[in-house]
Order: structure tokens, then C-alpha cells, then sequence
């Protein structure tokens, strides 16, 4: 990412998250569509309850592009997104456990750790183009890797595609 987009991008987050009363903070509303619902144990809100991303949003967080395997796919492959850390950063994440959960329903467990120790971000770009629903996407959880790694099938289960919610605990 350019230095300019950099900026730009981290000048966004910054005016999205205002502070309130007690040091809680709230995010700024998604404009577009939601793709992403973030629950549970976190400080910062944009819904009573929950915080809600549209890609815009998402683009904004610490975004990074990463050439990685997958046991899911053939070769090399380069996936853009936000990094996971950067996205439980923005929401106050207060907890050890990530709840994901796909379009349908399927769910699996993620420690929150593995988000700065793996570097896992949440892919919306495949190969330079979106991430559409039929493909794994809008977002999949990808944990970088080595061949030799991902033939080891390691982190498999956490790699969830078509991430609809995270409930933090």
C-alpha cells in the first residue's frame, strides 16, 4: 500500500472511533452494506450491542497483502485484507476466544492470540480481484503460510470462509 493510502487510511480509523463518556468509544456507522458483525466483549460500538464493518471500514484497518498457501488451494496465492489484530484494535476486543461464524452458520473457534502471533488477516481480495460469496468469500481467515506449513494442515479449522461474525468472549 502507498505511504499516501497508508495515511489516509489510518487518518479514517482514527475518525471513526470518538470518544464518549467512561473511555468507551464508538465507531462510526457503516455507509454501505455490512459484511462483517463483531459482538460480545468489545468496548467499541456502532449498534447497541455489536459493531458493524462495510468494506469501506474494513479497508481502512491496517491492511496488508500476503503471497501464502493454503491446503485449500493450488500454489501460491496472494490474499488482501485487514489484519485480524487491527480489527479487535478497533472494536476493543476484551477477550481470549473469537467465535466465528460463516453466511451459513457454520462456526468455529479462534484464540484471540493467533491474531498478532500468526498474523491472521481477514481476506477480501483474491489474486487482486473481490472475494465473491461462491469463492470463499467476502472474507476468509487466513493464517500465512509456508507450503511445507500448510501441507501440515495446522491452522485448517480456524481458516473459516464466508465470515459473517465474530462474538468475542
Amino acid at each position: 500500500m502507498s505511504k499516501f493510502w497508508s495515511v489516509w487510511a489510518s487518518t479514517l480509523v482514527a475518525l471513526c472511533i470518538t470518544m464518549t463518556g467512561a473511555g468507551a468509544a464508538s465507531l462510526a456507522a457503516p455507509s454501505g452494506g455490512t459484511i462483517l458483525v463483531v459482538s460480545g466483549a468489545i468496548t467499541n460500538h456502532n449498534h447497541a450491542d455489536h459493531a458493524a464493518f462495510d468494506a469501506d471500514m474494513l479497508r481502512a484497518l491496517d491492511w496488508v497483502e500476503v503471497e501464502t498457501f493454503t491446503s485449500f488451494t493450488e500454489g501460491p496465492q496472494v490474499f488482501a485484507g485487514p489484519t485480524l489484530a487491527s480489527l479487535l484494535d478497533a472494536v476493543g476486543a476484551q477477550g481470549g476466544t473469537l467465535h466465528a461464524t460463516a453466511i451459513n452458520d457454520y462456526s468455529v473457534e479462534i484464540p484471540a492470540q493467533h491474531a498478532q502471533a500468526h498474523r491472521v488477516i481477514l481476506a477480501v481480495e483474491r489474486n487482486g480481484e473481490p472475494m465473491r460469496i461462491r469463492d470463499k468469500g467476502p472474507i476468509w481467515v487466513i493464517y500465512p503460510m509456508t507450503e511445507d506449513e500448510a501441507k501440515k494442515r495446522s491452522f485448517d479449522r480456524e481458516m473459516i470462509w464466508q465470515l459473517a461474525r465474530i462474538r468475542v468472549e
